[in-house]
Protein backbone atom coordinates (compact mmCIF):
# COMPACT_ATOMS: atom_id res chain seq x y z
CA UNK A 1 0.00 0.00 0.00
CA UNK A 2 1.38 3.41 -0.95
CA UNK A 3 2.37 5.58 2.00
CA UNK A 4 0.34 8.78 2.41
CA UNK A 5 2.22 11.92 1.50
CA UNK A 6 3.35 14.08 4.42
CA UNK A 7 1.49 17.41 4.41
CA UNK A 8 2.73 20.76 5.72
CA UNK A 9 -0.10 20.84 8.28
CA UNK A 10 1.03 17.45 9.60
CA UNK A 11 4.51 18.89 10.10
CA UNK A 12 3.23 21.97 11.93
CA UNK A 13 1.18 19.84 14.30
CA UNK A 14 4.11 17.54 15.12
CA UNK A 15 6.57 20.44 15.39
CA UNK A 16 4.74 22.35 18.14
CA UNK A 17 7.32 23.48 20.71
CA UNK A 18 10.26 22.00 18.77
CA UNK A 19 11.20 24.72 16.31
CA UNK A 20 13.88 26.64 18.21
CA UNK A 21 15.55 23.73 20.03
CA UNK A 22 15.34 20.91 17.50
CA UNK A 23 14.30 21.87 13.99
CA UNK A 24 16.02 25.21 13.32
CA UNK A 25 19.42 24.08 14.70
CA UNK A 26 19.34 21.14 12.27
CA UNK A 27 19.48 23.71 9.46
CA UNK A 28 22.07 25.95 11.14
CA UNK A 29 19.43 28.55 12.05
CA UNK A 30 19.60 30.37 15.38
CA UNK A 31 16.64 32.25 16.84
CA UNK A 32 15.98 33.95 20.18
CA UNK A 33 12.47 34.15 21.50
CA UNK A 34 10.98 37.66 21.53
CA UNK A 35 14.28 39.43 21.02
CA UNK A 36 15.33 41.49 18.02
CA UNK A 37 18.19 39.74 16.23
CA UNK A 38 19.73 39.61 12.76
CA UNK A 39 17.49 37.80 10.28
CA UNK A 40 18.88 34.33 9.46
CA UNK A 41 17.71 34.77 5.87
CA UNK A 42 18.48 38.35 4.85
CA UNK A 43 20.83 39.64 7.56
CA UNK A 44 20.49 43.07 9.12
CA UNK A 45 21.30 44.22 12.62
CA UNK A 46 17.97 43.90 14.46
CA UNK A 47 15.24 43.36 11.88
CA UNK A 48 14.15 39.89 12.92
CA UNK A 49 11.64 38.98 15.66
CA UNK A 50 10.85 35.37 16.57
CA UNK A 51 7.82 34.80 18.78
CA UNK A 52 6.38 31.42 17.63
CA UNK A 53 3.01 33.15 18.06
CA UNK A 54 0.91 30.35 16.61
CA UNK A 55 3.26 27.51 17.47
CA UNK A 56 4.41 27.18 13.87
CA UNK A 57 7.87 28.73 14.22
CA UNK A 58 6.36 32.13 13.49
CA UNK A 59 8.57 35.19 12.92
CA UNK A 60 8.57 38.67 11.44
CA UNK A 61 11.36 40.39 9.52
CA UNK A 62 11.19 44.07 8.62
CA UNK A 63 13.15 43.34 5.46
CA UNK A 64 11.81 40.07 4.04
CA UNK A 65 8.44 39.90 5.78
CA UNK A 66 6.65 37.45 8.09
CA UNK A 67 6.32 33.71 7.89
CA UNK A 68 6.38 30.41 9.74
CA UNK A 69 9.17 27.94 10.44
CA UNK A 70 8.91 26.19 7.09
CA UNK A 71 9.18 29.44 5.16
CA UNK A 72 12.18 30.56 7.23
CA UNK A 73 14.02 27.33 6.40
CA UNK A 74 13.14 27.72 2.72
CA UNK A 75 14.46 31.31 2.68
CA UNK A 76 17.63 30.46 4.57
CA UNK A 77 18.55 27.13 2.94
CA UNK A 78 18.00 28.08 -0.66
CA UNK A 79 19.00 24.72 -2.13
CA UNK A 80 15.71 23.26 -0.85
CA UNK A 81 12.35 23.68 -2.52
CA UNK A 82 9.33 23.95 -0.25
CA UNK A 83 8.36 20.26 -0.71
CA UNK A 84 11.92 19.31 0.18
CA UNK A 85 11.77 21.46 3.31
CA UNK A 86 8.58 19.66 4.33
CA UNK A 87 10.25 16.30 3.74
CA UNK A 88 13.40 17.23 5.68
CA UNK A 89 11.49 18.56 8.69
CA UNK A 90 9.29 15.45 8.64
CA UNK A 91 12.43 13.32 8.82
CA UNK A 92 13.81 15.33 11.74
CA UNK A 93 10.52 14.79 13.58
CA UNK A 94 10.61 11.07 12.87
CA UNK A 95 7.67 11.16 10.49
CA UNK A 96 9.72 9.76 7.59
CA UNK A 97 13.18 8.39 6.86
CA UNK A 98 13.75 10.29 3.62
CA UNK A 99 16.17 12.97 4.80
CA UNK A 100 18.80 14.04 2.29
CA UNK A 101 20.69 16.39 4.65
CA UNK A 102 24.35 15.43 4.66
CA UNK A 103 27.18 16.12 7.08
CA UNK A 104 28.63 18.38 4.41
CA UNK A 105 25.40 20.41 4.42
CA UNK A 106 25.54 20.82 8.17
CA UNK A 107 29.22 21.81 8.04
CA UNK A 108 28.51 24.38 5.32
CA UNK A 109 25.58 25.84 7.25
CA UNK A 110 27.68 26.05 10.42
CA UNK A 111 30.39 27.91 8.48
CA UNK A 112 27.84 30.26 6.93
CA UNK A 113 26.37 30.91 10.38
CA UNK A 114 29.81 31.83 11.75
CA UNK A 115 30.40 34.16 8.80
CA UNK A 116 27.05 35.87 9.40
CA UNK A 117 27.89 36.22 13.10
CA UNK A 118 31.28 37.81 12.36
CA UNK A 119 29.73 40.18 9.85
CA UNK A 120 27.09 41.15 12.39
CA UNK A 121 29.68 41.80 15.09
CA UNK A 122 31.69 43.96 12.70
CA UNK A 123 28.58 45.97 11.74
CA UNK A 124 27.76 46.40 15.41
CA UNK A 125 31.30 47.55 16.22
CA UNK A 126 31.23 50.14 13.43
CA UNK A 127 27.83 51.31 14.56
CA UNK A 128 29.00 51.75 18.14
CA UNK A 129 32.06 53.70 17.01
CA UNK A 130 29.84 55.95 14.88
CA UNK A 131 27.57 56.66 17.85
CA UNK A 132 30.62 57.30 20.07
CA UNK A 133 31.99 59.91 17.65
CA UNK A 134 28.59 61.57 17.41
CA UNK A 135 28.16 61.60 21.21
CA UNK A 136 31.60 63.13 21.76
CA UNK A 137 30.96 65.78 19.11
CA UNK A 138 27.56 66.78 20.49
CA UNK A 139 28.93 67.01 24.02
CA UNK A 140 32.08 68.89 23.06
CA UNK A 141 30.32 71.43 20.81
CA UNK A 142 27.15 71.99 22.85
CA UNK A 143 25.79 75.57 22.88
CA UNK A 144 25.67 76.10 26.62
CA UNK A 145 23.03 77.61 28.86
CA UNK A 146 22.80 78.26 32.58
CA UNK A 147 19.45 76.99 33.84
CA UNK A 148 17.85 73.55 33.92
CA UNK A 149 14.17 73.31 34.80
CA UNK A 150 14.68 69.59 35.33
CA UNK A 151 17.33 70.14 38.01
CA UNK A 152 15.20 72.85 39.62
CA UNK A 153 12.11 70.63 39.77
CA UNK A 154 14.11 67.69 41.13
CA UNK A 155 15.90 69.98 43.64
CA UNK A 156 19.31 68.54 42.80
CA UNK A 157 22.65 70.10 41.91
CA UNK A 158 24.53 70.06 38.63
CA UNK A 159 27.58 67.81 38.55
CA UNK A 160 30.52 69.75 37.03
CA UNK A 161 31.08 66.99 34.46
CA UNK A 162 27.65 67.37 32.79
CA UNK A 163 26.43 70.23 30.60
CA UNK A 164 23.29 72.35 30.33
CA UNK A 165 22.44 73.43 26.78
CA UNK A 166 20.95 76.78 25.76
CA UNK A 167 17.48 75.21 25.63
CA UNK A 168 17.75 73.74 29.12
CA UNK A 169 18.59 70.15 28.24
CA UNK A 170 21.03 68.16 30.35
CA UNK A 171 23.80 66.27 28.56
CA UNK A 172 25.23 63.36 30.55
CA UNK A 173 28.08 61.34 28.99
CA UNK A 174 27.77 57.55 29.15
CA UNK A 175 31.39 56.54 29.57
CA UNK A 176 33.54 53.46 29.96
CA UNK A 177 34.32 53.69 33.68
CA UNK A 178 37.67 51.96 33.15
CA UNK A 179 39.18 54.34 30.58
CA UNK A 180 36.79 57.31 30.51
CA UNK A 181 35.87 57.10 26.81
CA UNK A 182 32.47 58.54 25.87
CA UNK A 183 30.44 55.94 24.00
CA UNK A 184 26.96 57.44 24.24
CA UNK A 185 25.15 60.49 25.54
CA UNK A 186 21.96 60.84 27.56
CA UNK A 187 19.83 63.92 27.00
CA UNK A 188 17.29 64.92 29.66
CA UNK A 189 14.82 67.56 28.48
CA UNK A 190 13.25 70.10 30.86
CA UNK A 191 10.09 67.97 31.19
CA UNK A 192 12.12 64.89 32.15
CA UNK A 193 12.09 63.14 28.75
CA UNK A 194 15.23 61.01 28.46
CA UNK A 195 16.94 59.52 25.43
CA UNK A 196 20.31 58.45 24.11
CA UNK A 197 21.81 59.11 20.67
CA UNK A 198 18.98 58.46 18.24
CA UNK A 199 20.96 57.34 15.25
CA UNK A 200 21.81 58.38 11.71
CA UNK A 201 21.63 57.11 8.18
CA UNK A 202 23.56 53.97 7.30
CA UNK A 203 25.60 53.14 4.19
CA UNK A 204 22.46 52.50 2.11
CA UNK A 205 20.72 55.70 3.19
CA UNK A 206 18.32 54.02 5.62
CA UNK A 207 17.57 55.78 8.90
CA UNK A 208 18.64 53.71 11.89
CA UNK A 209 17.83 54.35 15.54
CA UNK A 210 19.88 53.27 18.52
CA UNK A 211 22.75 50.89 18.04
CA UNK A 212 25.14 52.63 20.39
CA UNK A 213 26.99 50.81 23.13
CA UNK A 214 25.35 50.95 26.58
CA UNK A 215 26.26 47.74 28.44
CA UNK A 216 28.64 48.51 31.31
CA UNK A 217 28.68 52.27 30.63
CA UNK A 218 28.04 54.69 33.46
CA UNK A 219 28.65 58.17 34.83
CA UNK A 220 30.36 58.98 38.12
CA UNK A 221 28.92 61.71 40.33
CA UNK A 222 31.62 62.92 42.69
CA UNK A 223 35.09 61.46 42.94
CA UNK A 224 36.25 58.06 44.19
CA UNK A 225 39.02 58.10 46.78
CA UNK A 226 42.31 57.48 44.94
CA UNK A 227 43.72 55.15 47.63
CA UNK A 228 42.63 51.71 46.43
CA UNK A 229 43.86 50.04 49.62
CA UNK A 230 41.37 51.69 51.96
CA UNK A 231 37.78 50.51 52.25
CA UNK A 232 35.33 53.04 50.88
CA UNK A 233 31.72 53.20 49.72
CA UNK A 234 30.56 53.69 46.14
CA UNK A 235 26.84 53.97 45.59
CA UNK A 236 25.28 52.72 42.37
CA UNK A 237 21.96 54.13 41.13
CA UNK A 238 20.02 54.35 37.88
CA UNK A 239 19.04 57.92 37.02
CA UNK A 240 20.76 61.26 37.50
CA UNK A 241 18.24 62.83 39.91
CA UNK A 242 18.31 59.78 42.18
CA UNK A 243 22.09 59.55 42.02
CA UNK A 244 22.69 63.23 42.75
CA UNK A 245 20.17 63.17 45.62
CA UNK A 246 22.12 60.29 47.17
CA UNK A 247 25.41 62.11 46.65
CA UNK A 248 24.02 65.28 48.24
CA UNK A 249 22.67 63.32 51.22
CA UNK A 250 25.75 61.18 51.87
CA UNK A 251 28.76 62.74 50.20
CA UNK A 252 29.61 59.36 48.68
CA UNK A 253 30.48 59.01 44.99
CA UNK A 254 27.61 57.59 42.96
CA UNK A 255 27.95 55.63 39.71
CA UNK A 256 24.94 55.88 37.39
CA UNK A 257 23.87 52.86 35.36
CA UNK A 258 21.15 54.87 33.50
CA UNK A 259 18.79 51.84 33.34
CA UNK A 260 18.05 48.99 35.74
CA UNK A 261 19.34 46.11 33.61
CA UNK A 262 22.74 47.82 33.40
CA UNK A 263 23.26 47.69 37.17
CA UNK A 264 25.03 44.29 37.19
CA UNK A 265 27.38 45.31 34.37
CA UNK A 266 28.29 48.63 35.96
CA UNK A 267 28.78 46.91 39.31
CA UNK A 268 31.13 44.40 37.70
CA UNK A 269 33.20 47.19 36.12
CA UNK A 270 33.41 49.06 39.43
CA UNK A 271 34.54 45.93 41.24
CA UNK A 272 37.35 45.50 38.71
CA UNK A 273 38.51 49.10 39.10
CA UNK A 274 37.96 49.45 42.85
CA UNK A 275 38.33 45.96 44.33
CA UNK A 276 38.26 47.19 47.95
CA UNK A 277 35.16 49.35 47.58
CA UNK A 278 31.88 48.39 49.18
CA UNK A 279 29.20 48.81 46.51
CA UNK A 280 25.89 50.15 47.74
CA UNK A 281 23.10 49.45 45.25
CA UNK A 282 20.38 52.05 45.60
CA UNK A 283 17.44 50.26 44.00
CA UNK A 284 15.12 52.62 42.14
CA UNK A 285 11.49 52.03 43.08
CA UNK A 286 9.97 53.79 40.03
CA UNK A 287 8.96 50.43 38.55
CA UNK A 288 7.79 48.91 41.83
CA UNK A 289 4.99 47.05 40.07
CA UNK A 290 7.51 44.75 38.41
CA UNK A 291 10.16 45.20 41.13
CA UNK A 292 12.66 45.74 38.28
CA UNK A 293 15.09 47.90 40.23
CA UNK A 294 15.37 45.47 43.13
CA UNK A 295 15.66 42.48 40.81
CA UNK A 296 18.67 43.86 38.94
CA UNK A 297 20.21 45.24 42.12
CA UNK A 298 20.07 41.72 43.56
CA UNK A 299 21.66 40.31 40.41
CA UNK A 300 24.46 42.86 40.77
CA UNK A 301 24.86 42.01 44.45
CA UNK A 302 25.24 38.32 43.61
CA UNK A 303 28.15 39.20 41.29
CA UNK A 304 30.03 41.81 43.33
CA UNK A 305 28.83 41.61 46.91
CA UNK A 306 27.86 44.78 48.80
CA UNK A 307 24.47 45.87 50.11
CA UNK A 308 21.13 47.07 48.74
CA UNK A 309 19.22 50.07 50.07
CA UNK A 310 16.08 51.84 48.88
CA UNK A 311 16.51 55.55 48.11
CA UNK A 312 14.81 56.95 51.20
CA UNK A 313 17.12 59.90 51.34
CA UNK A 314 16.71 60.85 54.99
CA UNK A 315 17.81 57.36 56.00
CA UNK A 316 20.58 56.67 53.50
CA UNK A 317 23.40 58.05 55.63
CA UNK A 318 22.68 55.84 58.64
CA UNK A 319 21.75 52.85 56.45
CA UNK A 320 25.18 52.62 54.84
CA UNK A 321 27.41 54.15 57.52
Amino acid sequence: MKQAKIQADDIKHAAQGKWSDLIFPSFGIEVQWKKKTPCPACGGRDRFWYDDKNGNGDYFCQQCGPGDGLSLIEKTCTRFTFPQVVSEVASILGLSDSSTITDEDRARWAKEREIRKKEQLERERKRQEQIARKAEGIFRNAYLGEESLYLKNKKVEKDPKIKITHDGNLLIPAVDLLDGKIWNLQTIEPDGTKYFIKGDTNETGEWETGGGRMGGLGFMIGEVQPDLYDDHNICVAEGYATGMSIHMATGYPVALSFVANNLPKVGNVLKQKYPNAQLVYCADDDSAKDDTGRKYAQMALDITGGIIVLPQFKQIQESIA
